[in-house]
């Protein structure tokens, strides 16, 4: 590939095997020879180390077995003491922030709805190019490598047609109906995000009208959205006057005694300064919606159940 620039052009080569996977990126010198190597090693479909020339490795952890999530890295500098960092992503699996031991943040980027950057930020000398769930980005190009196609952020769509032709939809460069539950680790047919047997069974729990608890604000939009896809807000998580917590519990009570075709909700998030719950300030003491952020959701069948998130 030939990438030119405004004062000068650089090639790079890119190193496939027999399945397909990318084993290898360099850049060419001036005498066509590779340089600056950069070598991909995979269990599967899965990149779970990346070697530079300069000795530096990095080893990928994942979710889960089945799932492109990173989880974490660890890093290894030829004989030097190794170091581990988190990912903490997003909905649908993109990395947004990457900590260490200590849980400083090392790197975080912020992104548009398909994936393109709004600002990236290394607080060290340290750089992370895990995008989408099975996608890498080659900083060179802008674009995402995603092991059978490449996938342009800028727009959005894949530079290839889909592989598997319409078998993989109508539209042959989508990447999907949306980017924030759906992925498309391998660029050949999109679907919903990994979902851990434990979610599912909270999904469940949720659907039949039943209280869950969860560990995380993303884990806790993974069980509403994944119950009730179509899930509508009536009231927010943000600070609440007297009057608006006042109406907007009428309105959420309103709902409470229709049935819809959606479910619909209410965020409470938001604490006090005495650390109670924006709106709350009257339960008994020690009531879990006083002291615990939880989210609020009545079913289609007009059931309430609570989503308690425990961090």
């Amino acid at each position: 590939m030939c990438i030119e620039q405004l004062n000068h052009t650089e090639r790079y080569g890119y190193v496939y095997d027999a399945l397909g996977r990318r084993i290898e990126k360099h850049r060419l010198d001036r005498d066509g020879k590779p340089c600056n190597r950069t070598t991909f090693l995979w269990d599967g479909l899965q990149m779970i180390q990346e070697s530079s020339a300069d000795k530096r490795q990095s080893l990928y952890l994942y979710t889960d077995e089945d799932s492109y999530e990173p989880l974490a890295r660890i890093d290894r500098n030829g004989n030097q003491e190794q170091h581990i960092y988190y990912f903490h992503t997003d909905l649908n699996g993109m990395p947004e922030e990457l900590t260490d031991e200590a849980g400083e943040i090392v790197w975080e980027c912020s992104y548009q709805l398909w994936g393109k950057p709004i600002q990236e930020i290394a607080h060290r000398e340290i750089q992370q190019n895990l995008r989408y769930q099975g996608q890498y980005l080659d900083r060179e190009t802008g674009l995402h490598y995603n092991t059978f196609r490449y996938y342009d952020p800028d727009t959005g769509r894949f530079t290839q047609p889909d592989p598997i032709g319409l078998l993989g939809g109508f539209n042959l460069y989508q990447y999907a109906p949306n980017g924030l539950t759906w992925i498309d680790p391998w660029g050949l047919q999109c679907n919903k995000s990994f979902t851990p047997k434990k979610i599912n069974n909270k999904i469940k729990d949720l659907r039949a009208g039943n209280d869950v608890t969860v560990n995380s604000f993303k884990e806790a939009d993974q069980v509403l959205y994944g119950a009730f896809p179509n899930a509508r807000k009536v009231t927010g998580a943000g600070n609440k006057s007297a009057i608006k917590t006042s109406r907007q519990k009428k309105d959420f009570k309103l709902r409470s005694s229709e049935k819809g075709n959606n479910a619909v909700y209410h965020k409470d998030y938001q604490f006090n300064k005495d650390g109670i719950l924006h709106g709350h300030e009257s339960l008994p003491s020690g009531h879990p919606h006083q002291t615990t952020p939880h989210i609020n959701v009545l079913t289609p069948n007009g059931e309430k159940a609570t989503i308690y998130i425990e961090r």
